[in-house]
C-alpha cells in the first residue's frame, strides 16, 4: 500500500522517464535514462520513484543509501549507482520540475455575482473575480488577473496583466500593481505612511498623499504592509521578492531582484539597491542607502542615515562588515574567559604588592634584598 506521503508527491500524475525529465530541464543524463519517476520530493523524503537534487558530493553519497530513484546534480558530479541528470544549477532546474509535477492553480476567468464592482471600473478579458471582493471607482484590473474573494481595490487603481490578489488583500486608492504580480492574504499595499509633527499638544498628522507602485513579477508576502509615500511614491521594482510580515515605510525604494525575508522592518525614505539579499528580522532606520549585491545577515540593524556600498556582506547590531563583526561576537564570547584572567591577575598583583611592603617594613633592608 503507498504511503500518504508518497500519494502527496505524486497525486494525479502519469510517469515520465528519467530522459524524459532531463529534456524537461535540459539536463545531461548519467545512468539509465528508462527508470520511471513518479513524483517529485525534498532531501527529508527521498522515496521510491521519486526525484529530487544535490548540491555536492557529501550528500550524493548520502542519498546512494536512500530509495530515491533520480538525481539532480551539478555537471561537475558523476558516479552514481542511480541516474543522474546533471545541469548547471540543481535547485533551478527541480524548481523547473515542481512547476511541471504540480502545474499552478487555474483560476474561472469569471466575475462573481457576489462581487461589488463600481460601474466606472476598467474590467480586461478573461479576468476572475471571486465573491465579496470590491473593486472601486475608476479601478483598472488588467487581462486575466485573478481578484480572489474579501480583495478590496481601492478608487483609481490599476492592476496588471495576469497578477493574482489573494484572499484579503488591500490595495488603498491611487496605487499601481504591475503585470504578473503576485500579492499574498492580508497584505495592505497603501495604508498612510507613519509622518508626524511633534507639538507640546499632540501629534499632529503630515497628510500621506503620495501612492506605492509595484512593479512587474514582484511578490508580495502573506500581512506584509508596504505604506503609502507622503508625496510621490514608494517604489518595489520589478522582481522584488518579499516574504511574509513584512513592514515597508513611507518613500521607501527598494532596487530589482532584491529579496528581504520575514519579520524585516524598513524605514521612511531608505533606498535599498538592486539584487540585495536581507535575512529576517533586519531591523532598517530611516533615510539608510544599501548598495547593489549587498548581503545582510538575519538580525542586524542600521542606524539611521547609514550608508553601505555595494557587493558588500554585513551582519550585526550595528550591521558592519562580516568579518569584523565576527571578531566582535568571538571577543565577546571570550569576554568571561577575559573577565576570569582579569581576577586572576589582581590577585597576583594584590600579593606581589604585599611582599614589597614587608620588605620595605623591614629595618635597614631596601627592595632587591640590600641592606
Amino acid at each position: 500500500m503507498t504511503s500518504i506521503w508518497h500519494d502527496c508527491y505524486t497525486r494525479g500524475l502519469m510517469s515520465k522517464t528519467v530522459q524524459e525529465l532531463a529534456a524537461l530541464i535540459k539536463g545531461r543524463v548519467i545512468g539509465d535514462g528508462q527508470v520511471l519517476i513518479s513524483g517529485i520530493t525534498n532531501l527529508e523524503s527521498p522515496g521510491p520513484g521519486l526525484i529530487t537534487f544535490v548540491q555536492d558530493e557529501k550528500t550524493l553519497k548520502r542519498l546512494e543509501s536512500s530509495p530515491i530513484a533520480c538525481l539532480i546534480v551539478p555537471s561537475s558530479l558523476e558516479g552514481s549507482s542511480k541516474p543522474l541528470i546533471q545541469v548547471p544549477q540543481p535547485k533551478l532546474a527541480w524548481a523547473k520540475l515542481l512547476e511541471y509535477f504540480f502545474p499552478a492553480a487555474s483560476y474561472s476567468q469569471t466575475i462573481s455575482e457576489k462581487a461589488v464592482i463600481s460601474p466606472s471600473a476598467k474590467i480586461g478579458r478573461r479576468v476572475t473575480i471571486e465573491p465579496f471582493a470590491v473593486i472601486s471607482d475608476l479601478a483598472e484590473i488588467g487581462d486575466e488577473a485573478v481578484i480572489r474573494s474579501r480583495v478590496f481595490v481601492g478608487s483609481n487603481v490599476r492592476i496588471g496583466q495576469k497578477s493574482i490578489l489573494h484572499p484579503g488583500v488591500t490595495i488603498y486608492e491611487n496605487c499601481q500593481i504591475g503585470n504578473a504580480v503576485v500579492i499574498h492574504a492580508g497584505s495592505v499595499i497603501g495604508a498612510d505612511g507613519f509622518g508626524y509633527v511633534a507639538t507640546p499638544e499632540a501629534q499632529e498628522k503630515i497628510p500621506q498623499v503620495g501612492n506605492v507602485v509595484i512593479e512587474d513579477q514582484a511578490e508580495i508576502g502573506a500581512l506584509t504592509t508596504i505604506d503609502r509615500a507622503t508625496i510621490g511614491s514608494t517604489r518595489i521594482s520589478k522582481g522584488v521578492k518579499i516574504d511574509n510580515q513584512v513592514q515597508i515605510a513611507h518613500n521607501v525604494s527598494i532596487g530589482p531582484h532584491t529579496v528581504i525575508s520575514a519579520q524585516t522592518g524598513i524605514s521612511g525614505s531608505c533606498k535599498i539597491g538592486a539584487h540585495v539579499t536581507m535575512g529576517g528580522k533586519v531591523g532598517v532606520g530611516d533615510h539608510v542607502e544599501i548598495g547593489d549585491w549587498t548581503m545582510v545577515g538575519a538580525g542586524s540593524g542600521f542606524p539611521s542615515g547609514k550608508k553601505v556600498p555595494a557587493k558588500q556582506v554585513v551582519f550585526g547590531e550595528p550591521a558592519r562588515p562580516y568579518q569584523e563583526a565576527r571578531r566582535q561576537i568571538a571577543a565577546q564570547l571570550r569576554s568571561a574567559e577575559m573577565l576570569d584572567e582579569i581576577q586572576r591577575l589582581k590577585e597576583q598583583i594584590a600579593e606581589l604588592e604585599k611582599k614589597i611592603d614587608a620588605c620595605l617594613t623591614v629595618p635597614g633592608r631596601r627592595p632587591g634584598g640590600r641592606s
